[in-house]
């Protein structure tokens, strides 16, 4: 039996000029919504540090601190374009006790939001379903705390296919459980870096290479949202000595799934490449927001 999980919790919706990720809430076991750090044996705090298109950005960057519901925001940026880009470096801080800790995605969903003129000369589906939850694309790894991808990293999620239809969907990696990696040591750090791309991400395993090609997002994901729950687990690592990320995962609203999901393997599912387009209209682009 489990003594307590730690949950952070965060929101991130595209829309409406932003792309943002809210960390909304922390549960735990017992302990009421909106307390940011967990009694039980387990104190984590947070911090992060984020660019965007390589430059930094204070909204997102902040020292370890305990995150206050609604107002910290890993990612809070206005008018994303395609070949946008950006990278936030997360690190978690434990005290009091070892713990595992897991990355979770969940409720990812996916609206169209209506249609400007440009988009509706290309949007087959109409208002129908939105195009934006494969044409923003991600990669996360373990990062050693300087906001690069470098040789002997591990990733995370994002080698063979990016999309957050793939990658975000009602997923979690491992940071550490008893099956993979070490648990996080009291007064020790972990660091998990994330890069998005508005476009084509494309990551060189070889050269640790990342780059990002905004010609393949065209006019139809104008308008387009996409939002998903984003978690961070610590369970008590000496309590739950066998705690697998994945098997031990907790239900979430409409998710009764334990499947194991620390990789990144292609599904079945068939999908088209997407080729370059001819010049797009962007006088109305796409409003953004995580």
């Amino acid at each position: 039996m489990f003594t307590t999980i730690t949950k952070i919790v965060g929101r991130g919706i595209l829309l409406a000029g932003f792309f943002a990720l809210v960390v909304t809430a922390l549960y735990a076991r017992g302990v009421e919504p909106g307390v940011t750090f967990a009694t039980y044996g387990i104190d984590l705090k947070i911090d992060s540090e984020a660019t965007y298109n390589g430059v930094s950005v204070p909204s997102g960057t902040w020292e370890l601190k305990n995150l206050v519901p609604g107002v910290d925001k890993f990612w809070n940026f206005d008018d994303i374009k395609p070949g946008d880009y950006g990278e936030n470096t997360i690190s978690m801080h434990v005290k009091k006790t070892d713990a595992w800790l897991c990355l979770d995605f969940s409720n990812l969903t996916s609206a169209d939001n209506g249609q400007n003129e440009p988009e509706s000369l290309e949007d087959p589906d109409g208002v129908l379903n939105g195009e934006l939850v494969d044409g923003m694309e991600f990669f996360g790894w373990l990062d050693d705390g300087d906001n690069k991808f470098e040789r002997g990293e591990k990733p995370l999620f994002g080698t063979t296919t990016q999309s957050a239809l793939d990658v975000l969907d009602d997923k979690t990696y491992v940071i550490g459980d008893a099956g993979n990696g070490n648990s996080c040591k009291v007064n020790q750090s972990r660091y998990v870096g994330i890069y998005w791309c508005a476009g084509n991400l494309s990551v060189n395993l070889s050269t640790n290479a990342i780059s990002c090609d905004g010609s393949t997002l065209g006019n139809e994901t104008q308008t387009d949202s996409i939002s998903v729950d984003v978690s961070i687990r610590a369970m008590p690592s000496k309590e739950n000595p066998k705690f697998l990320c994945g098997k031990d995962k907790p239900p979430h609203d409409g998710d009764d799934n334990d499947d194991e999901d620390d990789d990144d393997e292609d599904d079945n599912r068939p999908r088209s490449p997407r080729e370059p387009r001819e010049p797009r209209d962007f006088r109305n682009p796409r409003e953004f927001r995580i």
